[in-house]
């Protein structure tokens, strides 16, 4: 998978674009399960090795964190 979208993977495709399909589709108490739950469909997605990629990018950027089991946004807490 493309971490950047290029003239072949489109940006809705990339692992970028995916991350920011995680972030748009993320709601109040989602969890790893019930976020892939919700995300398992999406033919963008299409397999749990690439959402765990978004989420890990998400995790390594500083947009995402855990609290107490719950995966939010860092905007969330005040402290993007």
């Amino acid at each position: 998978m493309s971490t950047l979208p290029n003239k072949y993977v489109p940006v809705d495709h990339s692992l970028i674009g995916l991350t920011a399909l995680v972030i748009d589709k993320l709601s109040a108490n989602d969890t790893v399960s019930s976020l892939w739950n919700k995300l398992s469909g999406d033919q963008r997605i299409r397999t749990f090795d690439r959402f765990a990629d978004a989420l890990a990018l998400g995790f390594a950027a500083g947009l995402l964190d855990f609290e107490e089991g719950v995966i939010i946004l860092t905007s969330e807490r005040g402290e993007a």
